[in-house]
């Protein structure tokens, strides 16, 4: 799970680094970006496809799809609808070759032994799963593109994780009950920041109110300081809330200064 904070944390980290540049990347400055994460080529290459998807232009980099976009008759419906990167993502599975079922045990048994070659078509080959695995949580608030892209990063970081010596349906079986952790996951984390949106929601509601009423009773705009001896709650409390509610609290209930 460490390493899956990480590898997204890097994710975002290079999206600033691609913000900082004009959201141009080569791809030498990726790979130099990611030395140390011990990525296959197969995963560069969903790293590439991602930051496309994300409109950062990756040099010398064409995106799955892209041959079509450059059509005399550009199909701008098959692209407004669904987003980008799962259009493509999809586009990608169709292209790719399965692996036959004799050749999977010993594909398995050669990555988890260190083979970078096997973890690749692995990864290749585990694609289509993560999406179909997606399809069960569509309905869960975090949109479909997001779904894959956190089932790939758990889909790499199970490959580099194996045991020697399972069987087949071992390995199968581990590649997606981390498939589905990392969606659960992102799930977990989209309701979590829901929950924390309605309880400021909340406080912020009560603010105001206690503002108001406040407000009635001393006939003046009353201060922080007031405030917060009114409601027996910390100054700095008192601001985090003001922080985090924006334009929710009027900005004439409180003196200017007061909120900086």
């Amino acid at each position: 799970m460490q390493d899956k904070i990480i590898f997204r944390e890097m994710l975002s980290e290079i999206k600033k680094l691609a913000d900082e540049r004009g959201n141009r990347l080569s791809q030498a400055e990726i790979r130099e970006f990611f030395q140390n994460a011990h990525l296959e080529e197969s995963h560069f290459q969903m790293i590439f496809e991602y930051l496309a998807g994300e409109k950062i232009q990756v040099e010398g980099y064409e995106p799955k799809g892209a041959g079509a976009e450059k059509s005399a008759e550009p199909k701008e419906a098959e692209t407004e609808e669904g987003g980008t990167p799962l259009d493509f993502y999809l586009e990608e599975l169709q292209q790719l070759v399965q692996i036959p079922q004799e050749e999977k045990w010993k594909l398995f048994q050669m990555a988890a032994a260190g083979d970078g070659q096997a973890k690749s078509r692995l990864t290749q080959g585990y694609l289509q799963t993560v999406y179909d695995l997606s399809q069960t949580y569509q309905y869960g608030g975090v949109p479909m593109g997001d779904l894959v892209q956190e089932g790939n990063i758990g889909l790499m970081l199970a490959l580099e994780e194996l045991e020697v010596g399972l069987e087949l349906e071992e390995y199968e079986k581990y590649l997606y009950e981390k498939i589905q952790a990392a969606m659960e996951e992102a799930l977990e984390e989209s309701q979590d920041i829901q929950d924390m949106g309605e309880r400021i929601a909340e406080r912020a509601n009560h603010l105001q109110e206690a503002v108001k009423n406040l407000e009635r009773d001393l006939e003046h705009k009353v201060s922080i300081e007031e405030l917060s001896a009114y409601l027996e709650m910390p100054v700095e409390e008192i601001k985090d809330i003001l922080r985090m509610a924006g334009d929710e609290i009027s900005v004439d209930a409180l003196h200017a200064e007061d909120r900086k």
